[in-house]
């Protein structure tokens, strides 16, 4: 996955008037810094051209695009894609801006009504304080809080944003994140599942 098609509304009406259409972007490179650009351009949808395939052998495509659905929830930017989920490995991602199309056999249909209907802002994100990060994820149906600390936190997280070869990963690394469902692994790759909440929707002591 290297490119999307984008527009500066989501409603299909308005997307058929004049400088709605905003073309296709190059994703390739780092989607942290191409979803900060789309959403200061005023983009409300965009469309992944390919599939998403979570059983893919090598995970490098699937994790790319992975992470720039995490990063355009982030900035409430709708996404249209659609993936291969197996039956049981949609809930990690139920946090990202649900998939129109869900190619999992008979079950397809039924794992993407559910993932549209449990999805909600700030279901599984982060913010970034002095000194810390604090993670919240309501994923599993239940509240779960965690606070990062420490001098080398960023140092450790920073590649995890855009997806790194599981077998690089420090054991250290793997153990703490992977034991906390903060990261997520397809194939050969894993990446780093909260995205950042950009307005705090509640107060930090409110559950």
């Amino acid at each position: 996955m290297s490119t999307l098609t984008v527009w500066r509304d989501r409603d299909p009406e308005a997307m058929r008037v004049p400088g709605m259409y905003a073309g296709r972007v190059d994703v390739t490179g780092d989607p942290v810094a191409t979803a900060a650009r789309l959403a200061a351009g005023g983009i409300q949808l965009a469309r992944l051209d390919d599939p998403v395939d979570l059983a893919d052998a090598d995970g490098a495509a699937a994790v790319a695009a992975l992470t720039v659905v995490r990063e355009l929830t982030s900035h409430g930017i709708a996404v249209d894609w659609a993936a291969g989920v197996p039956e049981d490995g949609w809930r990690p991602l139920s946090h990202l801006y649900p998939p129109a199309t869900v190619y999992a056999g008979p079950a397809g249909d039924g794992i993407a009504a559910r993932w549209r209907d449990s999805f909600h802002v700030a279901m599984c994100g982060y913010r970034l304080g002095p000194g810390f990060m604090e993670v919240r994820d309501r994923r599993s149906g239940t509240f779960r809080r965690l606070v990062i600390r420490g001098p080398h936190r960023e140092k450790a997280i920073a590649p995890l944003l855009r997806g790194v070869r599981a077998a690089s990963l420090p054991p250290a690394v793997a153990e703490r994140y992977l034991s906390a469902d903060l990261l997520h692994q397809v194939g050969r790759y894993v990446w780093w599942t909260p995205y950042r909440i950009r307005r705090w929707p509640l107060s930090s002591t409110i559950p």
